[in-house]
């Protein structure tokens, strides 16, 4: 099957770090057709040895030991760069000749990538639209922010509509790229251990953390203008904790799962100006060591940016929610995210009720914790004997059992960005967000910041190198 991937922003720094060295990666897999071909796009002139000689030099940076000559000569003989100023009528037309488009064509698929700031999808959809490069077998794949609150968020959906269908949008959150997201559901629903204790009935709290070593970096007046409420809850934890709690789907069809992770974000009990201060903590990091080194505090960090910002984005978030459905009714979940914090690793920790019958006098419980990052673990921590102790003792020792491990033999697990590139090639949405996903997550949100706002909640502090602030 024939396939052209367009990418709007071709030579940005997305393109480069992630997407071109995931496609480099499908073609030394073998998973990119001979007749593929990759075209990079941009309002930069630029000749085709200085395209390639870019490309080369970061895939040598971003892949490293996998790197080889045999795989470049293949991938750069299905790459090539053109020049599209967005504003010029006559650079669609040169795309549209380029992709020599028709609507009668069989086994052809495109993929635009739209690898650029939000503000830019509209004229790209419109000239689209327009120069008529949007036929049946074409998809979309559009990047986060999808929005900073509904309004936008409607505005974008909106957008795309006017050019595509839903069935051709792809809304790429790359969380749900990672192994231990996608293993979640094969954790829960393939298991009828896991299965008969996935309630309220035996689970007594869900804490689920998304922990960051760095700091601003180049993205400070992004993240001060939205913060991470808005950066971070909106789309990743928001995804993990649908995936934790979403009711088993009809089938694995990518709508039948979409479905019942709508029904989760319309189950959210609302968080507002009534209980946002006790089920919310925003914060701000202060000078402190991180990983052996004093950084400077967060208003540090943006000053020394030198860009244009208020310093009111959170860096640190932490919510205390509830699911109201039968499944969850009561049961609390504990959502974390911050940055300059102790380590880096994302988890979900899910801490079970203690026996009926608790003659042995234990405050301890099992705990089932699935690591997302840095390593990829399934873990449950049962409550055993001493190891050489009397029958009778009262002090029973946790004991951790892998169920999976990351293994340094396995072969080599793919990046979350050539999973859902894959993914996109094939057709499937399944792990790609749904224009009313992302209209009810933000209605939920912006009932949050609208609480802030109302209250006036003072914005706390933490030292960086700290887990942040405690929320009873």
């Amino acid at each position: 099957m024939a396939l052209d991937i367009v990418i709007f922003g071709g030579i940005g720094d997305l393109s480069l770090r992630k997407l071109l060295p995931s496609l480099f990666y499908l073609c030394k897999d073998g998973n990119l057709e001979p007749q593929s071909h990759i075209l990079c796009v941009s309002r930069k002139e630029k000749t085709c040895e200085e395209f390639l000689d870019l490309v080369n030099g970061k895939l040598k940076e971003y892949v490293k030991e996998d790197y080889d000559e045999n795989t470049w000569q293949k991938f750069c003989n299905i790459i090539s760069y053109k020049k599209v100023d967005l504003t010029i009528q006559e650079d669609w037309h040169g795309l549209r000749d380029h992709l020599n488009i028709s609507d009668q064509e069989e086994n052809r698929n495109i993929i635009y990538y739209l690898s650029v700031t939000p503000s830019l999808f509209t004229p790209i959809c419109q000239q689209i639209k327009l120069n008529d490069l949007n036929p049946e077998y074409s998809r979309v794949v559009v990047e986060k922010p999808l929005g900073e609150d509904l309004n936008s968020a409607e505005e974008i959906n909106e957008v795309l509509a006017l050019s595509f269908k839903e069935k051709q949008i792809y809304r790429i959150d790359h969380y749900l790229g990672k192994e231990a997201v996608q293993n979640i559901l094969h954790l829960r629903f393939s298991n009828h251990l896991m299965e008969t204790v996935w309630s309220k009935d035996h689970i007594e709290r869900i804490d689920i953390t998304v922990a960051e070593t760095v700091g601003v970096e180049s993205r400070a007046a992004f993240l001060d203008r939205v913060g991470t409420l808005r950066d971070m809850v909106q789309n990743h934890l928001m995804q993990l904790l649908t995936y934790i709690t979403m009711e088993a789907p009809a089938s694995l069809d990518a709508d039948d799962i979409r479905d019942e992770k709508l029904k989760v974000i319309n189950a959210l009990r609302p968080i507002d100006e009534k209980n946002v201060g006790k089920r919310t903590i925003k914060a701000q990091y202060v000078s402190g060591e991180v990983n052996g080194r004093i950084v400077p505090s967060y208003l540090e960090e943006l000053e020394q940016s030198e860009l244009e910002t208020t310093g009111n984005g959170e860096t640190f978030v932490a919510l205390r929610l509830n699911v109201d459905n039968a499944r969850w009714d009561g049961v609390p979940f504990y959502l974390r995210t911050g940055k300059r914090m102790t380590r880096r690793y994302a988890e979900i920790r899910m801490k079970f009720k203690p026996p009926s019958s608790n003659i042995y006098q234990m405050n301890d419980s099992n705990e089932l914790i699935i690591e997302i990052q840095p390593d990829l673990t399934v873990s449950i921590h049962m409550l055993m004997k001493q190891l050489m102790g009397e029958v009778s003792q009262l002090n029973a020792h946790r004991n951790q059992m892998d169920l999976n491990t990351s293994d340094t033999n396995l072969a080599r697990m793919p990046e979350a960005y050539e999973r859902l590139i894959l993914e996109v090639i094939k057709g499937n949405q399944t792990y790609f967000v749904r224009d009313d996903e992302i209209l009810a997550s933000w209605k939920w949100i912006d009932g949050i910041r609208l609480g802030w706002d109302t209250t006036g909640q003072a914005m706390q502090n933490y030292v960086a190198g700290s887990m942040g602030p405690e929320l009873e």
